[in-house]
């Protein structure tokens, strides 16, 4: 593995490379934030030591959101495996994705004591969808409140989330940076530092700007037809094994027609928040780069040479305002060949890495590294009252099917006369129909075959009749079974809404999310 050739330099002298680059961008990043976020009780981070390149290194990666306990407990397994091998660990936040709001959903109680709904609650002004690294604060005086507004909201569930402690550390992180992803980011890496983890942090899109990256996003361009080819065969056989029919999920195919192809790579402008794909085709011993419109490079590049020309023409592209970045895909295919002791996926990620497996093995020629999957479910301690289950509802839904078809077995034997007289008739029809003779293929008698359908039918008719008149009869039990159907289905409509795992980590109490990542030791053994 070590041995493979990419543009003239080895895997393994790639990866050691990149791995200098990236750690050493890491700790000063990392430096930035702590410090941005330095207070009087806490003391400003000297400047973080050059990290060794040559410990393991687990990393991990996720939008720099607000997102839910599972998706954080990664930043602590893989720093509870760092410790114990006396490693390094690294979270990679994904700052090219798209950052989809500016707001988290809570539980809010409502007026009155009614349900419980879900509210959304602002932490910046409303902006057309686009990438993170791209996205400024708007709107201070939102931003500086969001801690306050929330807190007050949790405050009706007696949760004392831990946002009240992880907010002034992003007010204070907005007085340094203007973009939403470092404030959020500085936040959450100053929380972990209380609680004793050490990450260091990097987003994507200053990964994507160093030379090792650039390296290698060459060695994708300079061998792209074999690259596209091999990716839409991956993803054809993942959506026949998972019985997938969207033509876009988990992704695209990549385009080609003639001699130009779509490469796994996105590019913008900066201040654009539309990310265009990029496509590449060969023009002698160059390769031209275009967004489909317009050409934005070219670099002198072919499949058997160096990419140190290559490299040099993109490290220039951001001085021009060019963002030349990786997909997921890319980033993951980036991470663990380059990177990577350990990479550790949430389910999502993992399911999707089952392509980049194959594209490792097929289009690199190598076994593709392990990689780890680790999610975790949390609910946030709200009280309702009384518990109920699937099965409670599904008992009412027979019930009334059984109250409208079959009255008779749930009227009380006490009734009055009509009705012991109705259950008498429907036994007798019971009896009746249970002793009918059974027309065979050798009844060739017409008038025996119609008497008897003239029979069958009167009886079913007389059946339908008493039916209705005993469901009638059972119509105060019915009402009574239909409202605490309805109660249970809004009960269970609760239950759901106050059990939804996908609520932002920092609307937790601090004890509960310590109990779930302490847990985290014992998994990392």
């Amino acid at each position: 593995m070590g041995d493979l050739n990419l543009q003239g330099r080895t895997l393994a002298r790639l990866r050691e490379w990149t791995r200098d680059e990236v750690l050493s961008a890491a700790r000063d990043y990392t430096a930035e934030l702590l410090n941005a976020t330095a207070t009087g009780d806490v003391t400003a981070e000297p400047e973080l030591a050059p990290v060794p390149s040559t410990d393991l290194l687990f990393v991990a990666g996720h939008q720099p959101a607000l997102y839910h306990p599972g998706v954080w407990a990664k930043n602590f397994a893989v720093h509870e495996m760092a410790t114990r091998t006396g490693g390094l660990s690294l979270n990679l936040s994904v700052d090219t994705d798209l950052m989809t709001g500016t707001s988290i959903r809570i539980p809010a109680k409502s007026a009155a004591g009614g349900e419980p709904r879900i509210e959304r609650v602002a932490f910046d002004a409303d902006r057309p969808r686009g990438p993170w690294e791209e996205n400024a604060i708007l709107d201070r005086s939102l931003f500086e409140s969001f801690g306050e507004r929330v807190c007050d909201k949790m405050a009706a569930w007696q949760v004392n989330p831990v946002l009240r402690e992880q907010w002034p550390d992003a007010v204070r992180a907005s007085q340094r940076f203007t973009l939403l992803r470092d404030c959020l980011i500085a936040s959450r890496l100053r929380l972990e530092r209380r609680w004793g983890v050490t990450n260091l942090e990097l987003p994507i899109s200053r990964m994507c700007e160093l030379d090792p990256f650039l390296w290698f996003a060459s060695h994708i361009l300079a061998h792209l037809p074999r690259f596209v080819a091999v990716h839409n065969e991956v993803l054809a056989e993942y959506r026949q094994v998972n019985h997938i029919r969207s033509r876009t999920h988990p992704v695209p195919e990549l385009k080609s027609k003639g001699d130009c192809f779509e490469a796994p790579f996105w590019v913008w402008r900066k201040g654009d928040s539309v990310r265009s794909r990029v496509f590449a085709r060969q023009e002698g011993r160059e390769i031209v780069l275009s967004d489909g419109k317009a050409e934005f490079a070219r670099v002198r590049l072919t499949p058997d040479c160096e990419a140190c020309c290559a490299v040099e023409v993109l490290r220039k592209l951001p001085e021009q305002g060019i963002r030349l970045r990786a997909r997921a895909l890319t980033t993951t295919l980036f991470s663990r060949l380059c990177l990577a002791d350990l990479f550790v996926h949430g389910i999502g990620g993992a399911k999707y890495d089952e392509m980049t497996d194959r594209i490792i093995c097929r289009f690199m020629g190598v076994t593709p590294p392990g990689f780890l999957t680790l999610t975790a479910s949390l609910y946030l301690p709200l009280a309702e009252n009384g518990a109920v289950t699937p099965e409670d509802e599904s008992r009412r839904v027979r019930l009334l099917r059984d109250l409208r078809w079959n009255a008779d077995r749930h009227l009380d034997s006490a009734s009055d006369a009509e009705t012991r007289e109705l259950i008498a008739r429907k036994s007798a029809l019971v009896e009746a129909m249970r002793s009918a003779p059974e027309q065979t293929a050798l009844d060739r008698n017409p008038t025996q075959s119609r008497l008897r359908s003239n029979e069958n039918f009167e009886r079913f008719r007389q059946m339908q009749e008493i039916n209705r008149r005993l469901a009638e009869k059972a119509a105060p039990l019915s009402e009574q079974t239909f409202g605490e159907l309805t109660s249970i289905r809004r009960r269970l409509a609760t239950h759901s809404l106050l059990h939804d795992r996908e609520f932002a980590f920092s609307l937790y109490p601090e004890n509960k999310l310590r109990r779930l990542m302490g847990s985290l030791s014992a998994v990392s053994r």
